[in-house]
């Protein structure tokens, strides 16, 4: 009898006691880890980077890594979607600028054109960009490989020089003119050797052409520029059209105009023809009149304003005439 007493207590318990399921209920629902709360809590401990998740467990509460802002100076904005882990999009700024200066080399135009040493490219391969190469005269220069300009017409009359540094071969823009039979050194060559008995070289040029031809630091306005190299000085024809700092040596030679000669002072820290950065012990380069002094980097970057360029460590009017 007491055996079967005790089997009858035991199916009395069984009969009242929770299920197999609702047992498991309240175990879950004791310890707050149930599969659905489960499931929230693991995608809100990842949370996205910005924004909340409106799901929530009572009893586990969300870690979130809160909202990332990356933010600097830009000119674009853009807005990325993130990884899996997350459910809301990330917004990040992204700097691109496109305004001299700024980070980026900007082409600039030249008639209406962009050259070589516009171009914001490395073009001959020396690791210097556009006006950061000694041997881009401006930007409406065609080569970087060589002081020459590499435009077709200009200055390419083995006599008659206008402002070379203007960007066309028509004289009248600073009424400048010069005639290289004039020079001893003949920097014409053959087709226009020196004649000491040549009658039409006047020293003095017009007002005109000293005001509006923008000559570098070191040159005259028909393109003879004095360049050191090496410690050694040399003036050079610029109209040479393989003319370059490797082959220096090999330079056609000219007879600067006293003139229009814009003399290079680097005692007062300027900047003079092939060179790009201030002379030792200048913090700044000095520039003549209202000419913003400017500087540049090996990819072309300078902080001239819209419309000028930097060359001998000044900001130019970019007009080419």
């Amino acid at each position: 009898m007491r055996k079967i007493h005790v089997l009858g207590i035991c199916a009395l318990l069984a009969c009242n006691g929770p299920s197999k399921g609702e047992t498991e209920t309240q175990v879950a629902s004791e310890s707050g880890t149930s599969a659905e709360s489960m499931t929230t809590s693991a995608m809100t401990t990842a949370g996205p980077t910005t924004g909340t998740d409106g799901t929530s467990s009572t009893t586990v509460e969300p870690t979130t890594a809160g909202p990332t802002t990356s933010t600097s100076t830009s000119t674009s904005t853009s807005t990325t979607t993130t990884s899996e882990s997350t459910t809301e999009p990330v917004t990040s700024t992204e700097t691109t600028t496109t305004t001299t200066g700024g980070g980026s080399c900007v082409p600039l135009q030249c008639d209406g054109g962009i050259y070589a040493c516009g171009d914001c490219m490395d073009n001959d391969g020396d690791g210097l960009v556009d006006q950061a190469d000694p041997e881009c005269v401006s930007p409406c220069d065609d080569r970087e490989d060589t002081f020459a300009t590499g435009l077709p017409g200009d200055n390419m009359d083995p006599c008659k020089q206008d402002c070379f540094f203007d960007g066309n071969s028509g004289g009248g823009n600073g009424d400048c003119a010069w005639n290289l039979k004039c020079d001893p050194l003949s920097p014409g060559g053959d087709k226009c050797p020196y004649d000491p008995n040549f009658k039409n070289c006047p020293m003095e040029q017009p007002q005109q052409c000293i005001d509006e031809c923008q000559v570098p630091n070191g040159c005259d306005c028909f393109g003879c520029c004095t360049v050191v190299v090496d410690g050694m000085t040399y003036d050079i024809f610029l109209g040479d059209q393989d003319c370059s700092l490797a082959q220096i040596d090999s330079c056609t030679k000219c007879t600067k105009n006293p003139d229009c000669d814009e003399e290079c002072h680097p005692e007062e820290c300027e900047v003079c023809f092939g060179e790009t950065e201030p002379p030792p012990g200048c913090d700044d380069p000095s520039c003549e009149g209202d000419a913003q002094p400017c500087e540049i980097d090996d990819m072309g970057q300078s902080d001239c304003p819209e419309g000028f360029y930097c060359k001998t460590g000044c900001c130019h009017v970019l007009e080419p005439g």
